[in-house]
């Protein structure tokens, strides 16, 4: 196992995973790489309420992106600062766009061999409603996923 593929949001999980995958990472001799993906919500989340963001949406879209994009790195920046990641390569990256298909891309483009992941603990109706980032990556993983409960 050579490359570990770690989605990074933030969370209490998200960090257990970062910390699971670099104990597992020194057993190895593996290489971690931590992701984080931003996403801008779109414009038809507000058409469907009647309202019309799409000339502001897009003037600002660069800046709000820009911004997104510097607080991630950030929180990345912070979540490494608390590792112990003596002897390992550890690597990271903001990508931006859909979560679960750039985790997805990125981990099959970079052939990583495990991907460790957090899972938040969201109900099951919660998860219907709102769908689940880590559910879509067990599901079309081309490596094996390893999911750390928060």
């Amino acid at each position: 196992m050579k490359k570990i593929l770690v989605p990074i949001d933030g969370s209490k999980a998200s960090r257990k995973a970062a910390e699971q995958a670099i104990s597992i990472a020194k057993q190895f001799g593996s290489e971690v790489k931590l992701v984080t993906v931003v996403n801008l919500p779109s414009e038809e989340k507000y058409a469907f309420f009647g309202v019309n963001v799409q000339n502001a949406f897009y003037a600002n879209r660069k800046e709000m992106l820009k911004e997104l994009i510097t607080q991630e790195s950030k929180m990345l920046k912070s979540i490494i600062n608390t590792l112990d990641y003596a002897d390992i390569k550890l690597d990271k990256i903001v990508l931006e766009g859909v979560a679960y298909e750039q985790i997805l891309n990125l981990s099959k483009e970079e052939n990583f061999d495990l991907i460790v992941m957090g899972r938040r603990g969201f109900s099951h109706i919660e998860r219907f409603f709102i769908g689940s980032v880590t559910q879509r990556v067990i599901s079309d993983a081309h490596c094996p996923v390893l999911v750390v409960n928060e």
